[in-house]
């Protein structure tokens, strides 16, 4: 082998003897034997080198850009893949830095590098697993690109489980293509995607088909199914088909369940059927909560029954509840959606003799009011309050 070299070296050496021209060109040798300071490096030749490292080196990174610098990386890995035969075998240390660089770059939002180094890891031949490919999925959907996730649920070298599933849904619901949406949904059917796909259609304003979906589950809706469809349905004011739909729950509802019934109920002007709900709650032995009382106390107050809400805030010491902001200012919302702002301004006054300090949204709540109702002198005389307290 040593032969070998040597003699190619020695015929490359000859041959570089004419490049001297007949009209005194330059030579190498002759600069060698009069400068010794110049020095010749052979390089190994490209006859020796593997076919895949020559293939390989022949592709330079350029200098100063990052944009380019990508296009070698791609141009390269190319390359690569194109004499995939004469690869050495990706090591587990490699593969495993690379699926962790992936993690990276999606947590800080740098999807289309993640998604270099995945195909990366693809064309060396080595298969990611889920986890992988669940993250980088959920990154397209943070950037609202659904379309390169489905793409990239189409091509995965794994069986994808319900969290991708999931993942997908949600982003697809999130972007408003619930077309895509239920065409995701009829390839895995699972519970949990059935309360993102339900939620999807609540929030998108779709709820009958957000009902049939409800009627054509093979499996039985979870509490969290239904109460998804439940606030759908309360929110959008359909009361009767809300009852509809808890009176054939096949599950207990929960406190959340029942909140948010019993704020539809009230919202929509039904607060004696809130009452019952909520000691059909107590009877059940479940705990009301705070936005359980709110909402109560809120739907008394928009119908005239303030002095019976505020019994009910003055009844929160008793069951080890402290009333906050949010529900003083749900209050006075109320009142002042109904022009009750005159009744406002007076709870106002019962929150400052408790103690309570009210904060920006609540006299943000009672100028709006003022102004809808024309309540000039209140309106001057809440200013001269608000001056006084430094807002």
């Amino acid at each position: 082998m040593t032969l070998i070299v040597i003699s190619i070296i020695l015929v490359e050496a000859m041959s570089l003897q004419h490049l001297q021209t007949p009209h005194g060109g330059f030579s190498p040798f002759q600069s060698l034997q009069t400068n010794p300071k110049i020095t010749i490096n052979f390089t190994t030749p490209n006859c020796l080198k593997p076919r895949w490292a020559s293939s390989v080196s022949q592709i330079q990174p350029p200098k100063n850009s990052a944009t380019n610098t990508t296009a070698w990386r791609r141009a390269k890995t190319r390359r690569r893949a194109k004499n995939q035969r004469y690869l050495p075998l990706l090591d587990s240390e490699e593969f495993n830095s690379r699926r962790s660089l992936i993690h990276q770059f999606c947590r800080a939002g740098r999807t289309r590098e993640a998604a270099w180094e995945l195909q990366t890891l693809e064309e060396w031949g080595a298969v990611p697993d889920v986890v992988t490919y669940t993250v980088l999925i959920g990154s397209y959907c943070k950037d609202r690109n659904v379309d390169e996730a489905l793409r990239l649920l189409d091509r995965m070298k794994v069986a994808p489980d319900v969290v991708i599933y999931n993942t997908l849904l949600k982003g697809l619901c999130d972007s408003g293509k619930m077309d895509k949406a239920l065409e995701v949904f009829d390839r895995m059917k699972d519970v949990v995607n059935y309360s993102t796909l339900l939620k999807g259609l609540c929030d998108s304003g779709k709820l009958d088909k957000a009902l049939e979906v409800l009627d054509q589950m093979n499996v039985a809706p979870d509490v969290v199914t239904n109460s998804t469809l439940l606030k759908g349905l309360c929110d959008s004011g359909r009361m009767d088909k809300a009852l509809e739909v808890f009176c054939r729950m096949k599950v207990s509802p929960n406190v959340v369940t029942y909140s948010t019934l019993l704020k539809g109920l009230c919202d929509s002007g039904k607060t004696e059927q809130g009452r019952e709900l909520l000691a059909e709650m107590k009877d059940k032995g479940l705990k009301p909560d705070i936005v359980t009382y709110t909402s109560l106390a809120t739907g008394l107050a928009r119908e005239g029954n303030l002095d019976e809400a505020i019994d009910l805030l003055e009844g929160f010491k008793n069951l080890g509840i402290t009333p906050d902001m949010i529900t003083f200012n749900s209050i006075m919302s109320g009142l002042c959606k109904t022009r009750q702002t005159d009744r406002a301004i007076g709870f106002l006054g019962y929150m400052l003799s408790k103690g309570w300090k009210p904060d920006e949204e609540s006299y943000g709540i009672l100028i709006n009011g003022i102004a809808t109702e024309g309540l000039a002198k209140d309106a001057r005389r809440l200013l001269k309050e608000l001056e006084a307290r430094g807002l």
